[in-house]
């Protein structure tokens, strides 16, 4: 009853109304950026390969000069590496209007890469090339050439929002709908009546709790969902559910030490790719939202509260990175609090930014359902001890 009459007192506020409208603008927005940059990927990739090589030139010319063995293979990995994405650019370009072939010469390119590897013994290029091989040998399989982020679709709308900008519409969000749902019961003195009431005290901020998590839920799942479902439709992309996309490597752990092992692998498609995202979205939802909450509490003014949630937000960004080099590998842990780019979080890609730890989508859900429990039970226990207090 607690609980629905806080939903009712949201949704009743012109804070909703606002956050629907944001939501919905910035879904709009965010959807012109990716229509306008799909409509000019060909400009965009013919300069990018331009850019790239010219990088390699560079590189060439500090390999020639370098004398130290080590550096010198450090450059030669790195040459390696923008070779290897110009010649992918460069297949893009030669086969955009016949995704068939394109596919195709793909996965050739991919299996002459992963025989090199084999040759010279670059283990992470290995994985990388048999895996992206065996993706794009099962989409052929299929009959089904789609290569992601070709065309302004569902998929490419959802997936491509894993990149920090769902994360910044779930602070925005629940910054607008909860830093004042505590802080306003003390402004407007209302909290004399909620002690009046017949429940816990544990039950009206975990009640408040619950509404604004309900309610960033509603309108960041929600509106992606029906963002999702109309470009699909429009697009006609439903169909390619089942297309391989990603995948996520198996890792072995001895202390802190990451060793990938390469026939233990998971491949994504793009379902599953786009339910993990919203998993990770729900997650940090719960934890963001724990955070506004906990610091409504302590404040009686919704401006200072949103204030304090932003600077421990930007205090998190800055020194996200310093922690990754620090020697304490526990302290490494501290980096994953509010991942901004989902996608780190479920893809293979997480593992090769942070090799120190055993850093997993399991840690990520379990250090922020942590983070959260501890928010929300010191909200609880700020509010107790208040009202012994008055």
């Amino acid at each position: 009853m607690l609980l629905y009459a806080e939903i009712q007192k949201i949704f009743k506020s012109k804070k909703f109304l606002i956050a629907l409208i944001v939501t919905i603008v910035l879904n709009l927005l965010y959807c012109l950026l990716l229509y306008n940059m799909s409509n000019q990927s060909v400009e965009f990739t013919k300069k990018y390969i331009a850019d790239t090589e010219k990088s390699i030139k560079e590189l060439q010319k500090k390999l020639e000069k370098e004398k130290d063995e080590k550096v010198k293979k450090i450059y030669q990995e790195q040459i390696n590496s923008l070779n290897r994405i110009v010649q992918e650019e460069k297949i893009k370009i030669q086969y955009i209007s016949n995704p068939k072939k394109e596919v195709e010469e793909r996965a050739q390119y991919y299996r002459i890469m992963y025989e090199n590897s084999k040759k010279t013994g670059d283990f992470r290029e290995l994985e990388i090339n048999k895996i992206n091989y065996q993706i794009l040998s099962k989409n052929i399989s299929k009959g089904k050439y789609y290569i992601y982020g070709r065309k302004f679709d569902g998929w490419y709308y959802l997936l491509s929002q894993s990149y920090a900008i769902a994360f910044l519409m779930i602070i925005i969000l629940a910054l607008l709908i909860g830093s004042n749902i505590v802080s306003d019961e003390y402004k407007e003195g209302t909290v004399k009546i909620l002690r009046t009431l017949p429940v816990k005290r544990s039950n009206i901020i975990l009640s408040k709790y619950i509404a604004t998590v309900l309610t960033v839920f509603a309108l960041i799942i929600g509106m992606q969902l029906i963002f999702f479902i109309v470009l699909n439709l429009k697009a006609g992309t439903f169909k390619y559910f089942d297309v391989y996309y990603d995948w996520i490597s198996k890792y072995k752990m001895i202390g802190f030490e990451i060793y990938p092992v390469l026939d233990n692998v998971k491949l994504l498609n793009l379902l599953e790719s786009c339910l993990l995202q919203l998993i990770t979205e729900i997650i940090l939802i719960v934890a963001i939202v724990g955070a506004v909450i906990f610091f409504s509490t302590i404040f009686e003014n919704g401006t200072f509260a949103s204030i304090s949630f932003f600077a421990i937000i930007v205090a998190i960004s800055i020194f996200r990175q310093r922690l990754l080099v620090v020697k304490k590998p526990l302290l490494k842990l501290l980096s994953l609090i509010f991942p901004w780019e989902l996608e780190e979080v479920y893809t293979n890609s997480l593992q090769q930014h942070i090799q120190w730890i055993y850093a997993s989508f399991y840690v990520v859900v379990v250090l922020n359902l942590l983070l959260t429990a501890i928010f929300v039970l010191a909200a609880i226990k700020i509010f107790e001890n208040r009202e012994k207090l008055s």
